[in-house]
């Protein structure tokens, strides 16, 4: 019963996200799941671009690499939509998320590698797709001021690289029970709670990412 239960609801996710409206541009192309920043040999032909080819973060050091769930691009090459599927529950604050204090970031990570490996002047729309949302909610949630918006990420992505070349690298706000690293964390629950102030004024600008919607 759960077996069936699981493809049932996979099923229903996977129509719902096929059959989501989304307006068509002229000349419009279409891919699924296509790398960036790829480490290893791709066999897969006509895609975008080329998948080895380095995908940076501008003015921080950073280079990226990922998959794009699905990618449309126009005839003329002017403007692309990039969509990021999530399958896990729709939070109703969704609509006024930007970068979530720095936790929500796929959609302009995927802006980016549009951005260099297409050409800075394509205009792109990247949105977030919730196929579970009920029928009547929102499911559809673009990123607005796209470019403004990256701008910002890329200066904290470049702040934080300094802190941490610098040799700050104190527990963040993700630092807690579920963190990778939480074995080498210390025992205390009450730790980081106590840390939280000083490792924030250790890092200085770093942390000002936290504050962002």
């Amino acid at each position: 019963m759960i077996w069936h239960s699981t493809l049932e609801r996979v099923s229903e996710m996977s129509l719902a996200a096929l059959r989501h409206p989304l307006d068509p541009m002229p000349g419009q192309k279409s891919w699924t799941e296509i790398p960036f920043g790829a480490l290893r040999e791709v066999k897969r032909t006509n895609l975008p671009w080329d998948v080895a080819r380095p995908v940076e973060i501008p003015g921080s050091g950073i280079a990226i690499q990922g998959q794009i769930d699905r990618l449309d691009l126009a005839g003329d090459g002017k403007r692309a939509r990039v969509i990021d599927y999530k399958t896990g529950r729709l939070n109703k604050d969704m609509a006024d998320v930007v970068i979530k204090g720095g936790s929500e970031l796929q959609r302009c990570l995927y802006a980016f590698a549009v951005k260099t490996l297409i050409g800075q002047r394509v205009k792109v729309d990247a949105s977030l797709l919730y196929p579970c949302a009920e029928e009547g909610e929102q499911a559809l949630y673009p990123l607005h001021e796209v470019d403004e918006v990256l701008a910002r990420l890329a200066d904290a992505l470049r702040i934080a690289r300094e802190s941490m070349t610098a040799g700050i690298a104190v527990p963040g706000e993700d630092a807690d029970q579920y963190n990778d690293f939480a074995f080498a964390l210390p025992a205390s629950p009450s730790y980081l709670d106590r840390k939280r102030e000083p490792a924030r004024e250790q890092l200085g600008a770093a942390a000002d990412i936290w504050d962002e919607a």
